[in-house]
């Protein structure tokens, strides 16, 4: 949707913006975005291992792709190349591709993309370290996540390619947020986070404060409009439910005079029922206002379910009664 890739977008360019932080934080936003955005291709043969290894991070976003040029340079002192191609056929947005072509193989063995024999890794890379940690959700999201718009339900998907990655990305997100995720299970590797607070947790955790302060502005009015709607439902409900109830007692409240007169009556239910009829609309806690001494709305409900139930057997016996 285009609206959530505005603020997906919005997001990756603040975190594209941020300082690259120490070589550790460097190593750990490189990992995530080499494992959930990169493609590794094996060429020619043994005898030139630093020449194997084609390793490409690809995105629609150009400032991701800025960032991943950016973090290659200072990690390894490399100049990647930057290929861009255009929107067109089944792409509906330009992709940029970064790409290390030569002398790459310590570049992929670094990143955790291959073991230190050359093999293609699949499964999740060595798990990063605390320091790391953040560095590598922050990759993953530049890399591979999608967030629902502000003022839409809470949604965060990763699309990491591979369903070891969503399970390793899964379980690194658990660790850090303290919240239970798990990979979507369906024909596509995903991790799907739904939590509001998670979501947030995980924006600010990440150095995207500015997006955060607007997707919870969003999130909080939404909570707010949706709180209101509920009260005032519960309000009509409520408002409903008396105005039935009072219907009821004046019906009762005429059966018995029309059937059994006033005289049926004690004095405390003929006072009540003079009370409902001459106020249909009133409450129950304002008929107690009404009568002599006041009472409080258990009285008033109890004595005029008295008066139903009067109602009620003197519908019964004239029933009964009937040719």
């Amino acid at each position: 949707m285009e609206a959530s890739s505005g603020f997906t977008e919005t997001v990756r360019q603040e975190l594209a913006s941020q300082p690259y932080g120490n070589d550790v934080e460097i190593w750990g936003e490189l990992a995530g975005l080499a494992r959930c955005a990169g493609h590794l291709t094996v060429v020619g043969g043994a005898a030139d291992p630093d020449g194997r290894y084609h390793l490409a991070v690809a995105s629609t976003s150009g400032a991701v792709a800025r960032r991943a040029y950016g973090l290659l340079q200072q990690r390894y002192g490399l100049r990647p190349e930057l290929a861009v191609r255009a929107a067109g056929g089944v792409r509906r947005r330009a992709t940029y591709e970064v790409r290390l072509a030569a002398t790459t193989a310590h570049v992929a063995t670094d990143l955790g993309v291959v073991d230190p024999q050359g093999r293609p890794i699949t499964g999740f890379p060595v798990e990063p370290d605390a320091s790391a940690a953040v560095a590598f959700l922050r990759g993953a999201v530049l890399a591979c996540a999608s967030f629902s718009s502000p003022g839409r339900s809470p949604h965060l998907e990763f699309a990491p390619g591979s369903a070891a990655t969503a399970m390793g990305l899964a379980r690194l997100m658990e660790s850090r947020l303290g919240a239970s995720i798990s990979p979507a299970v369906d024909d596509r590797p995903r991790v799907v986070v739904k939590s509001g607070e998670s979501i947030g947790e995980l924006l600010v955790m990440i150095g995207a404060t500015n997006a955060f302060l607007r997707w919870d502005e969003h999130r909080m009015r939404r909570q707010l409009r949706s709180e209101a709607n509920r009260l005032a439902n519960a309000d009509g409900a409520n408002l409903r439910r008396s105005i039935d109830a009072a219907a009821e007692q004046v019906h009762a409240v005429e059966s018995v005079i029309e059937r059994l007169g006033w005289d049926a009556l004690d004095d405390e239910l003929r006072e009540i029922a003079l009370a409902r009829l001459a106020n249909p609309g009133a409450s129950l806690q304002e008929l107690g206002q009404l009568v002599d001494p006041p009472v409080g709305k258990s009285a008033v409900h109890r004595r005029l379910r008295r008066v139903i139930e009067l109602g009620t057997r003197a519908g019964s016996s004239s029933d009964d009664g009937a040719p």
